[in-house]
């Protein structure tokens, strides 16, 4: 009767607690590197913010009061994100054939390296190249969540998918923190010599500097402890999650359907 299957189910306990002690463990040592990817992408994609129309003022030669300055700082600021408009669909089956952990750590040397390179930048030009080609090589989003993907089943990807959130938001609140703290320091601040000389010429260039050392640890760290999921032989993931069952290589847990209760 309804009563009986009432003290079942109290038995059993409410569902949000069976889901809790059926939930398979979060491997955080495959987790934390992917959230630490993120986090740098984050930093490095707002980073630039506070300090973009001062370069381009000064790159550009335009005075304070130009109109042309709101346009040509909104333009610089778009590049990163056309570059990744146009690549972010490559690295995921790029990923697929060459594995996830290559690109990954591909895409983060290269992307920093034009950090880096935006950070000496002389020119409107050369600047607005090095964020649009930073942004093109910016895959680590991409190929992180199909990571995140791989090492997750039914129930537990809900936990580790809601840290991406997270990660992205830490990163996106350091960076404009980070870029405008070190950008355009007073030269006299440091001593005579080439930090000085360096100052002068690149204003622009700790926090470039200061993002790239962060993400440079970042890239030791999944490196020496993030392993590869995909394995010679296997299929794409799309194939992969459309195989049957028993035979895909990473068998994901079937929700079962809400029950609609006892007559």
């Amino acid at each position: 009767g309804i009563d009986g299957n009432d003290s079942q189910k109290s038995a059993l306990g409410p569902p949000s607690d069976r889901m809790d002690d059926a939930a398979t463990p979060v491997p955080w040592r495959s987790v934390l590197p992917i959230l630490g990817v993120m986090f740098v992408d984050g930093v490095n994609m707002m980073l630039v913010f506070p300090f973009v129309p001062f370069l381009v003022r000064s790159t550009l030669r335009l005075s304070l009061e130009d109109p042309n300055t709101p346009l040509m700082s909104g333009l610089m600021g778009a590049a990163f994100l056309l570059g990744q408009f146009f690549a972010s669909p490559v690295y995921g089956p790029l990923s697929d054939r060459r594995g996830r952990r290559p690109v990954l750590l591909s895409c983060m040397a290269v992307s920093t390296a034009f950090l880096l390179a935006f950070g000496l930048a002389e020119s409107y030009w050369f600047a607005m190249a090095c964020r649009f080609l930073q942004g093109l090589s910016a895959g680590a989003l991409t190929v992180g969540k199909l990571y995140l993907v791989d090492i997750s089943d039914a129930t537990n990807e809900a936990r580790i998918f809601s840290y991406i959130g997270v990660a992205m938001g830490s990163g996106a609140i350091c960076g404009p923190m980070l870029g405008g703290l070190l950008s355009n320091l007073p030269p006299a601040s440091a001593p005579d010599g080439p930090i000085r000389l360096v100052l002068e010429r690149y204003p622009y260039l700790p926090p470039c500097a200061a993002a790239a050392a962060m993400a440079g640890v970042v890239w030791l760290a999944t490196a020496l402890h993030l392993r590869e999921t995909l394995h010679q032989g296997d299929a794409s993931l799309s194939a992969a999650l459309m195989a049957p069952p028993r035979t895909s290589p990473r068998l994901r847990t079937p929700r079962k359907p809400l029950s609609s209760g006892a007559a």
